[in-house]
């Protein structure tokens, strides 16, 4: 994807840190894409039903709904399965083959910014 495409893209961040959900989204908006804001799976369930999302990039320990709670309620509704689920955690999955199943990448705290914006790019192109 070229950068100045990033602005038809919208990035939906699951994050419950307000500190770390704030400097993702603006990093994200730096680079050029739309970005909205959740704290935890329940609410980002929520945001899908807009229809405006074209990539979820999601944290794994959350309250209410976690990340892994939140992608499989998310692929199994036929209405959001086709949206990419990008897991950016430091949480460590106890079972990466049934993660990779889920999440269409899976990225661990810290991440670099120039391979946080190669993994959405290449989501966004696909979904």
């Amino acid at each position: 994807m070229h950068p100045t495409d990033r602005q038809l893209t919208t990035v939906l961040v699951v994050e419950d840190n307000p500190d770390v959900r704030e400097m993702l989204s603006q990093a994200l908006q730096l680079h050029g894409y739309k970005v909205l804001e959740t704290s935890n799976g329940a609410e980002a369930l929520d945001a899908l039903k807009t229809g405006r999302i074209h990539v979820v990039l999601t944290d794994m320990r959350m309250p209410v709904m976690n990340g892994l709670d939140f992608a499989m309620r998310a692929k199994g509704c036929p209405e959001f399965s086709h949206i990419p689920i990008a897991l950016l955690s430091a949480t460590p999955l106890p079972n990466s083959a049934s993660a990779a199943k889920l999440f269409d990448a899976l990225l661990v705290k810290p991440c670099q910014m120039e391979r946080l914006l190669r993994t959405i790019d290449q989501l966004a192109g696909a979904g």
